[in-house]
C-alpha cells in the first residue's frame, strides 16, 4: 500500500506533566517499568496509543454531533477507524521528539509506594522504581489513506476531507491525558490535530475548531468510496490461459529467457513485520522481506500508470516480472544467507591480529574434513562477502573473508482491543517482534526484455529516482509499523560470464532464498533428490557429488512457509521449502555437456528454480568464491553495524556475487 495520501495533517502533543507509555517490562536490578523509546533512545508515544485515545473520543464527538443518537457521524467515524471487517481509513504516526534531543534531559526515574488502605501506611516490599519523561512537545502526523489493502484508490471528496479534519480536531481536544499512571496525574496533555501554528494556546486552538464546527452545515457525509472493487478487479484480472504451457525439452517455450534487472533499496522508517506464522501470542517477523510482499508493490505501481494494459496486467502470470527477497545491506554489501556447510570452533579463541572475539574462524566442510577440535555448525544469519573475493584465487592477507551477522528484532507488547468498544480485550496481551527502524535492505527486480521495452519510457514516473514511500508487511495500517522509503535503481542486463567448473569438475550451488520444489507424489518436496530433479527438468542436467574423507556433499535445512491471504481473511496452506543457505555440490550428469550444463545453471540462478519464482523463491549462486576456501575468518557484526550507526570492518563494495 502506498503512503501517498490525499491529506496529511500534523499532530502536536503538548505534555504538561511527567508522562510515559510503559512497555510493561523492567530491567533486572534496575527500574521496574521502562517507557517506550524510539531508535534514538528518546521517549515516544506509539501510533497505536494515539489512535486508541483519539478513536475513543471520536465516538463521543460523533454521538454529540448526532444529537445523542447513533446516526451518520457515528457511521462516518466507524469507517475512519475501521471495523473487524473493514480496514481503517486513517493512520496516525508515532509522536516523537526531535532526533537531536538529549535522552538524559527527557527521561528520569521516579519512586513509587503502595499504601495499605487499612493502616494508611506504606506496604512492605512494595517500593517501585519506574521511568518517566519530562514535560515536552512531540509531533507526528495523521494520514488519510489514498489506497486500500489491495491497491484500489480511495476517492476522497472535499466534504469528506473537511469532515475528517473536523472530527479529528474535536476528538483530539477531548483527550486530556496519555500514557501510564494517568490517574495519578501523569500524562496531562493537549492533543492538537491539524495546523497548530499561530493559534497561541489550547484555548485559541479550540476556538478555531469551534468556528469550523459552526461553518459545517448538513449531515455527516458518506464514507469515501473505493474505486476498483471486487467486480472491477475481476474484470481486469490477469488472463490465465486454459491451455497448459507446452514443454520444449526443458523450459516452456513462451517463458522469457532474457531479463533486465534493477536493485530495489528499502530503508525502514518504522519497524516492519515480515509475516511468519504466529506462535501462541507472539507475532514474530522474519529477518528479511519476502518477494511475496514486494512483488505486489512493484506490479501495483506499474498498473497504476499502465491501466487496462494487457502486457502489464499479465506480467506476473506470464513470468515477465519477478522480485527477489530483500535482505539486509551493510556498507553497500548485500547479505547472503549463511551457507549451511560452515562450522566454527565450539570454544572461541582470540585470533592473532584480531580484536578479542570480534572474529569467527570458519571451516568450509565441503572442502575440509572432520576437524580435530569440536566444531558447531553455523545455521543462521547472513554473510557479507568482501568484494575482493570476486577475484578467485586472490585471498586476503589476514584471512578475513567478510562479516557475519543478522538484524535483531525489536519487541513491543500490545493488547488487542474490541472493535466495538475500543476497550482492551481480556486475555488479549500479545508480543510483536519486528525488523527495526533504520534497517536497509535490498531486493532485485527482474523484467523481461519485452516488458522493460514496453514500460521503460515511464519508469521515472512510476518509480521516482529520488525514492517513494510505501507501507510494507503485517499491521501496516496501524501507523506504528510498515513505513519505508524505497528507491529503484537503473535497469541493466542480467547476463554475465558463466562460472567455471572447478578442478574436480564440480561446482557449488548456494541457495540465497527458499526453494519450493515438488516431490514425485506432487506434494511439497524437501529432499536433495527433489531439488536435483527440479534442476534437471529446468535444463541443468546435474548430479550430486558424493562426500569423501569427512567432507560434506551438501548442507540442507528446511523451513515452514506460511502466509496470510488478506482477501480471504485466513491463512494459506502451509508449504515446506528447502531453506535459504542450503548448499549442494554438483557436477554434470553422465553424458551431459559440461559447458551446456554450467550455462543452464547460470541462467537458472537469475530467475530461479521451482515454484513461486516471481515471488523470490528459488534463487541461488553458482560457484561463489567464498565456498572455494577451506578456512577463513568472518568479522562479527552487531546491531549498530546493521543500522549504520557505527563503522564496520566490511569495505564498501558491490554485492558479494
Amino acid at each position: 500500500m502506498s503512503t501517498v495520501s490525499p491529506l496529511s495533517l500534523p499532530v502536536t502533543i503538548i505534555f504538561h506533566s511527567d508522562w510515559g507509555v510503559s512497555t510493561g517490562t523492567g530491567i533486572a536490578g534496575g527500574v521496574d517499568s521502562i517507557v517506550e523509546k524510539d531508535e534514538h533512545g528518546l521517549p515516544v508515544v506509539r501510533a497505536t496509543v494515539v489512535t486508541g485515545a483519539v478513536r475513543e473520543q471520536a465516538f463521543l464527538a460523533a454521538q454529540a454531533l448526532d444529537g445523542g443518537t447513533s446516526g451518520g457521524w457515528r457511521h462516518f467515524v466507524e469507517a475512519l477507524f475501521g471495523t473487524a471487517k473493514r480496514p481503517r481509513l486513517v493512520s496516525f504516526s508515532d509522536a516523537r521528539l526531535p532526533a537531536d534531543a538529549p535522552p538524559e534531559s527527557t527521561v528520569h526515574d521516579v519512586v513509587s509506594l503502595s499504601i495499605d488502605e487499612a493502616t494508611g501506611t506504606a506496604k512492605k516490599d512494595h517500593l517501585r522504581f519506574f521511568e518517566r519523561a519530562s514535560a515536552c512537545t512531540l509531533t507526528g502526523t495523521v494520514e488519510l489513506h489514498g489506497t486500500d489493502l489491495y491497491g484500489n484508490t480511495i476517492a476522497w471528496s472535499d466534504p469528506q476531507r473537511r469532515a475528517t479534519e473536523l472530527v479529528l480536531a474535536l476528538s483530539g481536544l477531548l483527550v486530556r491525558a496519555l500514557g501510564s499512571n494517568r490517574s495519578d496525574g501523569d500524562g496531562l496533555c493537549d492533543v492538537l490535530v491539524g495546523d497548530a501554528d499561530g493559534v497561541g494556546d489550547r484555548t485559541s486552538y479550540a476556538a478555531r475548531t469551534c468556528e469550523q464546527l459552526e461553518q459545517w452545515t448538513g449531515q455527516a457525509p458518506e464514507p469515501p468510496a473505493i474505486q476498483g472493487g471486487t467486480a472491477e478487479r475481476s474484470a481486469s484480472a490477469p488472463v490465465i490461459s486454459a491451455t497448459p504451457r507446452r514443454q520444449s525439452g526443458t523450459r516452456p517455450d513462451d517463458e522469457p529467457s532474457v531479463f533486465r534487472c534493477a536493485e530495489l533499496d528499502i530503508v525502514l522508517r518504522t519497524p516492519v513485520i515480515s509475516y511468519e506464522v504466529p506462535f501462541s501470542n507472539e507475532i514474530r517477523s522474519l529477518d528479511f522481506l519476502r518477494g511475496t510482499m514486494l512483488l505486489p508493490l512493484i506490479h501495483r505501481r506499474l498498473r497504476g500508470v499502465f491501466q487496462n494494459d494487457a502486457v502489464v496486467r499479465d506480467a506476473v502470470v506470464n513470468g515477465s516480472l519477478l522480485v527477489s527477497d530483500a535482505t539486509v545491506v551493510v556498507d553497500g554489501v548485500r547479505g547472503l544467507a549463511v551457507p549451511l556447510v560452515l562450522s566454527t570452533p565450539k570454544v572461541e579463541r582470540a585470533q592473532e591480529g584480531g580484536e578479542g572475539g570480534s572474529r569467527t574462524r570458519v571451516l568450509n566442510r565441503l572442502l575440509a574434513g572432520e576437524p580435530e577440535e569440536v566444531h558447531k555448525p553455523l545455521r543462521s544469519g547472513y554473510v557479507f562477502p568482501r568484494h575482493d573475493l570476486a577475484l578467485a584465487g586472490q585471498p586476503t592477507a589476514d584471512g578475513l573473508a567478510g562479516a557475519i551477522g543478522a538484524p535483531a528484532l525489536v519487541g513491543r507488547q500490545s493488547t488487542a482491543h474490541d472493535s466495538r468498544t475500543g476497550a482492551a480485550g481480556a486475555g488479549q496481551l500479545f508480543l510483536v517482534k519486528a525488523l527495526p527502524t533504520g534497517l536497509c535492505l535490498r531486493a532485485t527486480v527482474l523484467m523481461s526484455e519485452a516488458l522493460h521495452e514496453h514500460v521503460r519510457s515511464r519508469l521515472d514516473e512510476i518509480f521516482p529516482p529520488g525514492g517513494f514511500p510505501e507501507r510494507l508487511g503485517s499491521r501496516r495500517l496501524s501507523g506504528a509499523y510498515g513505513r519505508a522509503s524505497c528507491t529503484l535503481g537503473q535497469f541493466r542486463g542480467s547476463e554475465a560470464d558463466p562460472p567455471k567448473w572447478d578442478r574436480d569438475g564440480a561446482t557449488t550451488l548456494w541457495l540465497t532464498s527458499d526453494v519450493l520444489v515438488r516431490s514425485p507424489r506432487l506434494g511439497p518436496g524437501g529432499r536433495r533428490d527433489d531439488l536435483i530433479a527440479a534442476l534437471i527438468q529446468a535444463g541443468a542436467s546435474v548430479g550430486l557429488v558424493d562426500g569423501a574423507d569427512g567432507r560434506f556433499a551438501a548442507g540442507i535445512r528446511h523451513r515452514r512457509i506460511d502466509s496470510w491471504a488478506a482477501a480471504d481473511g485466513q491463512p494459506r496452506a502451509t508449504r515446506t521449502a528447502i531453506s535459504a543457505g542450503s548448499v549442494l555440490r554438483v557436477r554434470p550428469a553422465e553424458g551431459a555437456a559440461p559447458d551446456a550444463v554450467i550455462a543452464a545453471l547460470a541462467r537458472l540462478s537469475i530467475a530461479g528454480v521451482g515454484e513461486l519464482r516471481a515471488q523470490g523463491f528459488g534463487r541461488f549462486i553458482v560457484g561463489h568464491p567464498l565456498l572455494e576456501r577451506n578456512e577463513f575468518s568472518l568479522a562479527r557484526l552487531e546491531q549498530g553495524d546493521m543500522l549504520g550507526t557505527r563503522s564496520t570492518t566490511v569495505p564498501t563494495s558491490e554485492e558479494g556475487r
